[in-house]
């Protein structure tokens, strides 16, 4: 009797709990120095009025702008008001629309072409980051922004499931030892 109860039990809790195994969207990028201490090959530097990707305010100071590699680019801009803000700029050749969705969802903003920001005529992905530094000159301590978790789906219903399904072999546990006695 005990037997079928359980068998029962067991397969309407494998039927009534779907258990999904969540998808896992994870989008390796690559590092960046920061404008602290920054690396690569100085491509431009010039005080004046200056945009940042993503943001429709015009900034005042100085911009120095770093070639890193052939598919990264490090801008580093401090303000006359001693604000930094570092843009890492990542050409981009074989992403897939869900993989810059992702980075969109981690704060990555997408450019179709470089060249409006006079990099390459080619697509890039660009994050902003506060830094330290004084009166338009790169000095300080960057902060460093952690890109995100990936997006791992819900797992509430996984959790649950395993709670229930634990509590289950626990009661009929409990069962199993009233039965014997």
């Amino acid at each position: 009797m005990l037997n079928r109860f359980f068998i029962a039990f067991f397969l309407f809790f494998l039927f009534s709990v779907k258990i999904n195994v969540p998808s896992v969207f994870a989008v390796t990028t690559p590092d960046f120095p920061a404008c602290t201490n920054p690396a690569g090959t100085l491509r431009v530097e010039n005080n004046g009025t200056h945009g940042v990707v993503g943001n429709s305010a015009e900034y005042k100071g100085k911009d120095s702008v770093y070639t890193v590699n052939d598919a990264q680019v490090l801008q580093c801009l401090c303000t006359e008001d001693s604000e930094g803000i570092q843009t890492n700029w990542w050409k981009i050749s074989s992403l897939s629309d869900s993989d810059i969705q992702t980075l969109k969802n981690q704060g990555w903003h997408y450019v179709a072409n470089g060249a409006l920001w006079g990099l390459d005529n080619a697509a890039y992905m660009a994050k902003n980051s506060d830094y330290e530094c004084g009166g338009g000159s790169v000095l300080g301590e960057a902060t460093q922004d952690i890109l995100g978790l990936a997006a791992t789906g819900n797992v509430d219903r996984l959790f649950y499931g395993l709670i229930g399904f634990g509590g289950m072999l626990l009661l009929l546990g409990l069962l199993m030892q009233r039965a014997k006695k």
